[in-house]
């Protein structure tokens, strides 16, 4: 009955405070303004709803302890006990330093630095992972209990923070998280409170996404996010029915999700070269807005939250731990299987893990001139085609070891990755690498400006031939940067006719005038 209360009371209290909040956010200027590159939104939007979110939360807590309690407070719910105060200490704190971030834009290693003291906090007052459940098999985690623990927060913490960018996608996430969470304890015997606190999250997230759902007239923000994933991450860890802290599968199959986000951001960028902080427009709430539209995209979500939470709850109730895994690799799989996100990441890895297991089978003779080939249109379909093909053509006319080109156009929808390389590199001392960045104009008259979009790296064996030959390559760098110009405008002018790359007829067999001016003398 508790549980029950503390739902509704979050919920109520949510309904009423969020427009109050959205209010002194617009009156203070902490609203989300749009970049024309990332953010789905076209006006300035409100944030600080985590603010609203977290204080619904806490106020159904109390309300609900009172209420349990007979506000005494001296039963067997205690808001008092260390572990909660420390959590909803670093709640505040991490809401701090979002509504900081929100307000100046605090840098990712800033972010991150405040997220790993908030978490070795928690950890530190003696929530950590002491054991790891696997298919009923318990590992005792050791010396690696802390590390172990603190990364856990840590990924919570940025999963929900990276999902949320599109209206309600966070919000909706957070719902099925904390309400699965929420029974998950139930079955496991948790202390009530436990209970208590996930249902009250999970009502305050309902509520805000009355006004959080498309159109949204309101954000969670960074401080909202990274709050709930501290939360969730806090939550997950403490829902065992064991004294020591047994972390099984259900947590990770109800997070699925969002740590699926993640992880393909991690891969994506990490493979591709990019910064680790790097923004772009391959997150699942782009590509899935970009086919489905707002409300499909939330629909989806749902649906993928609703079979991986229910396949965790299931696995509790049930005692059959493989249940939870099996949803959760049934969701990511569908999600791949259908191309709607994740495929491009997941062709990235296998073409990484192909290259490594040719590296080991290529006989000795042959592993110096035996290349290795991968292109990939990880968003889009422009014609990067046309840049790419003349640049292997060098390579291989010039013997070099490697050639690569990334392109990455958030405002476009457009991210190109291709690499042709040797089986056996050169030593990093013999390298004569070579990187010129891939510049646009953007915008027209006095408000056009050069942008970054990419860039191509070429690697040679250290010599004085190829030195000369990369020094030639330089000097018809212009060329290939007006070339990529002509892709981009192809891709623009798609986009403005809504027309579908194979409406427009490329000849590919002939290179065009730009392309024999960039490459003739090269050759």
């Amino acid at each position: 009955m508790n549980t029950f209360f503390a739902f509704f009371a979050a919920f109520v209290t949510a309904l009423v405070l969020v427009p109050v909040v959205r209010s002194i956010a617009i009156r203070i200027g902490l609203v989300d303004n749009p970049d024309a590159e990332r953010k789905l939104h076209t006006c300035p939007i409100a944030l600080a709803g985590g603010v609203a979110v977290f204080t619904s939360m806490v106020v159904a807590m109390v309300l609900t302890v009172g209420v349990q309690n007979q506000w005494t407070f001296t039963s067997s719910l205690d808001l008092f006990d260390t572990p909660w105060l420390v959590l909803l200490g670093s709640a505040i704190a991490i809401l701090l330093v979002g509504l900081v971030d929100d307000k100046w834009t605090l840098r990712g290693r800033q972010k991150l630095l405040a997220q790993c003291v908030i978490s070795m906090v928690i950890v530190g007052s003696g929530t950590m992972l002491d054991v790891v459940g696997f298919l009923g098999i318990d590992i005792p985690l050791g010396i690696f209990a802390i590390p172990v623990s603190v990364l856990w927060l840590l990924l919570c913490i940025n999963a929900l923070n990276l999902l949320d960018g599109a209206d309600g996608m966070a919000t909706t996430v957070g719902i099925f998280v904390s309400g699965s969470l929420a029974l998950v304890s139930l079955a496991n015997g948790n202390a009530i409170l436990n209970v208590v606190a996930a249902f009250a999250l999970c009502g305050a997230l309902a509520g805000f996404l009355i006004y959080n759902r498309p159109p949204a007239s309101i954000f969670l923000g960074d401080a909202g996010s990274m709050m709930i994933g501290l939360l969730v991450g806090v939550l997950s860890m403490w829902c065992s029915h064991k004294e020591t802290t047994a972390f099984a599968a259900a947590p990770i199959a109800i997070l699925a999700l969002p740590l699926f986000d993640s992880l393909a951001a991690i891969v994506r960028r990490r493979l591709t070269g990019r910064s680790i902080y790097a923004t772009d427009r391959g997150h699942m709430h782009h590509l899935l807005n970009e086919k489905f539209g707002r409300a499909g995209t939330l629909w989806i979500v749902a649906a993928g939250c609703s079979v991986s939470s229910a396949a965790a709850i299931a696995a509790t109730w049930l005692h059959l731990p493989w249940l939870a895994p099996l949803g959760a690799i049934l969701v990511l799989a569908v999600f791949i299987g259908t191309r709607t996100f994740g495929y491009s990441e997941f062709r990235l890895l296998a073409g990484r893990i192909r290259h490594l297991i040719m590296s080991f089978l290529v006989r000795p003779q042959v592993c110096e001139h035996k290349k290795h080939e991968r292109a990939l249109s990880m968003q889009g379909d422009g014609p990067w085609q046309e840049v790419w093909e003349p640049l292997i053509d060098f390579a291989e006319q010039q013997q070099l070891a490697s050639v690569k080109i990334d392109v990455n156009m958030a405002w476009l929808h457009e991210s190109y990755h291709a690499t042709w390389r040797s089986i056996r590199m050169p030593e990093p001392a013999m390298q004569s690498v070579v990187r010129i960045p891939l510049l646009v104009n953007r915008g027209t008259g006095e408000q056009a400006e050069r942008v970054p979009v990419g860039r191509i790296e070429i690697i040679a064996t250290s010599s004085p031939d190829s030195l000369n030959r990369l020094g030639d390559f330089i000097e018809h760098a212009n060329e290939i940067q007006i070339q990529v110009e002509r892709v981009v405008e192809k891709v623009e002018a798609m986009k403005q006719a809504r027309l579908k790359p194979d409406n427009i007829s490329v000849d590919h067999s002939v290179p065009t005038a730009v392309q024999e001016d960039a490459f003739a003398n090269i050759s």
